[in-house]
């Protein structure tokens, strides 16, 4: 009997950062190397019903470190503040042309969204990856492995379930947008 191949899932927990400088150093002491900060160009994409949206899944063009990746997320589950969704990922080599190729199929860009991103990395390749965002809006943190293991270095990390954020990104900076309406309209660095 044929087994379906898994489908590419991207589970993770996010949270607010304080103290950056304190929370870098409990990884080093855990055994994780930071790789170099890259800033990220980030345009998520939808038809003009925003058909995406309604659905709860999204697609996004990422430019960064010099490449750029496309991606569709599919609409997540969180289970006690863990979110899991189908993810699928491919390098693109032009991303204007990219944009341009999407435009002729209905999708056109609805909100960017910047971000300065560190990957920290374990030499054990079962450990999470964990990630310092800076933002317009703050720090944050993401965690990203199996549930387990993303859990496990949470807790080692010394992150409660009640510190995980639910939200993506884009749901945050709305949020953020709603208390000071002086933010620009897409979460972009001024």
């Amino acid at each position: 009997m044929e087994h379906e191949p898994t489908a590419p899932t991207e589970t993770e927990v996010k949270f607010r950062l304080g103290d950056r400088g304190a929370f870098e150093r409990k990884l080093v002491a855990l055994g994780a190397s930071p790789g170099p900060t890259e800033f990220e160009a980030n345009v998520l994409l939808d038809d003009a019903g925003g058909t995406l949206r309604r659905r709860g899944v999204a697609l996004r063009l990422r430019e960064a470190g010099g490449s750029s990746i496309l991606t569709f997320k599919g609409p997540r589950e969180v289970e006690r503040g863990v979110r899991t969704r189908l993810e699928l990922e491919t390098r693109v080599d032009d991303a204007a042309a990219t944009l341009a190729l999407l435009g002729q199929l209905g999708f056109e860009p609805v909100f960017r969204y910047e971000k300065r991103r560190t990957c920290w990395n374990f030499a054990d390749p079962s450990r999470p990856v964990v990630v310092v965002d800076e933002t317009p809006i703050g720090l944050f943190s993401e965690i990203e492995g199996t549930a387990a293991s993303v859990r496990a270095a949470a807790g080692e990390l010394g992150i409660l379930e009640s510190e995980f954020l639910v939200e993506s990104y884009v749901g945050l900076y709305f949020a953020a947008r709603e208390r000071d309406r002086s933010l620009p309209f897409e979460m972009v660095f001024r």
